[in-house]
């Protein structure tokens, strides 16, 4: 929309697949939180997936009721082929963390670099080999400082966003 005689763009960003202590759903709620986009109208983060059934994914519901612009933050429930292929459309940025990995490959990430996503990885298992500009790669034990300064650069430069997601779609 427009505001004034500036346009306001809604930024999505989306972390696709369960959610679960080894995606780190946790860290980017808090560094989402910590961030500049948490207080903007025009932000929102979704977790396109299944929340996990235990006392984690039950804490993650809370911080999101608790959470000032909670109504900005959703997680979608488990999804179809379908409706996981209209978030990875109109997603602007998304974010595949890690941790304890068994060395597998992430699909949802190999889908993010397809449909042409500025993504925000961690250097943890198949996700250390992407090539360097395909992605925005933090260290494997990143810091919550870390990721809320990526969300912020990806928010604030669209010339980067766009950038990493054209050498994404180039590389796959």
């Amino acid at each position: 929309g427009w505001a004034g005689d500036q346009m306001c763009l809604t930024i999505v960003v989306c972390s696709f697949g369960m959610l679960a202590p080894t995606k780190l759903s946790d860290r980017l709620l808090a560094a989402w939180q910590r961030s500049t986009l948490a207080d903007d109208a025009h932000c929102r983060l979704i977790f396109v997936g299944e929340n996990h059934g235990g006392d984690y994914g039950r804490a993650l519901t809370a911080t999101i009721t608790k959470a000032a612009g909670g109504a900005r933050i959703d997680i979608t429930g488990f999804v179809n082929a379908q409706t996981y292929n209209d978030y990875l459309a109109a997603a602007d940025v998304a974010v595949q963390l890690r941790a304890d990995s068994r060395g597998e490959t992430s699909a949802a990430i190999f889908d993010a670099l397809g449909a042409g996503l500025a993504l925000v990885v961690n250097a943890h298992g198949s996700a250390a080999e992407l090539p360097a500009g395909v992605a925005m790669a933090l260290p494997d034990h990143f810091s919550d400082d870390a990721l809320t300064q990526a969300l912020q650069r990806l928010r604030e430069d669209a010339a980067q966003r766009l950038q990493l997601g054209a050498a994404a779609q180039d590389w796959i």
